[in-house]
């Protein structure tokens, strides 16, 4: 039998609907094989390099602080005019008059010798009179005339129980002792020393030059500087009966 290619075409169509209609209407019973594998997988590592951080920080550049500059002052300030203030006449006052010091000198030191150093001297309280101080020492200063502002000053103190009771200082210039051979204090005065009782005197002499001049009463004029270092402190007791 020849079939024609028409019929053979709708042949063909037919089936493939049966065959459709057959393969989604009845669920497939057949499994899947399962394949075990047989391979080993693999596993791929990739190197990482860490690089560590420097151990000291860079410090980031200083950036300059920008400055502006500052502009001088256009303004001109005018100057402050001085206030003239009226002075007050002062009176002219009295010049002031000084001194002319004397000129210094160092003459030495003299050495005492008499009252001897501790000795008694006995006097009697009644009356006006008594006996005399005789005061007498070595001078470095020789024996012949001196400058006649060139003496010697004797300072006298009396104490009883440690208590001042008296005292004097007197001048003589150097050619009056000289002259003399002593300085005498006189009786009145040694009376005075004691205050009426019994005292300890103590004495010692000093070379001084004065600016005027020494007096025959034991005083002297001017101002005065000392020649010299004060001499050994002598003692006499003084005592009244």
């Amino acid at each position: 039998m020849k079939i024609t290619q028409p019929k053979w075409i709708v042949i063909l169509g037919a089936m493939v609907l049966v065959l459709s209609a057959c393969s989604s209407g009845a669920p497939s019973t057949a499994m899947t094989p399962t394949r075990a594998a047989t391979q080993t997988p693999w596993i791929i590592f990739v190197p990482v390099t860490v690089t560590p951080e420097p151990a000291t920080i860079t410090p980031l550049p200083t950036v300059p602080v920008r400055t502006t500059p500052t502009r001088p002052p256009t303004r001109t300030v005018a100057p402050v005019r001085a206030t003239a203030t009226p002075t007050k006449p002062v009176a002219p006052s009295a010049p002031v008059v000084v001194a002319t010091p004397v000129p210094a000198c160092n003459l030495g030191t003299v050495t005492p010798y008499f009252p001897e150093n501790g000795v008694r001297r006995t006097i009697n309280i009644v009356g006006t009179s008594g006996p005399a101080f005789e005061f007498k020492w070595h001078t470095p200063l020789g024996s012949g005339p001196q400058d006649p502002t060139i003496g010697y000053r004797i300072d006298i103190t009396s104490k009883r129980g440690g208590q001042t009771v008296g005292g004097d200082v007197v001048y003589v210039s150097h050619n009056k002792y000289i002259e003399r051979g002593m300085y005498s204090y006189e009786g009145p005065k040694v009376r005075r020393l004691g205050a009426g009782d019994s005292a300890m005197v103590t004495w010692y002499v000093t070379i001084v030059k004065v600016s005027g001049s020494f007096n025959d009463d034991g005083t002297k004029t001017g101002t005065e500087i000392s020649c010299g270092s004060p001499s050994q402190t002598m003692l006499i007791d003084l005592y009244f009966e």
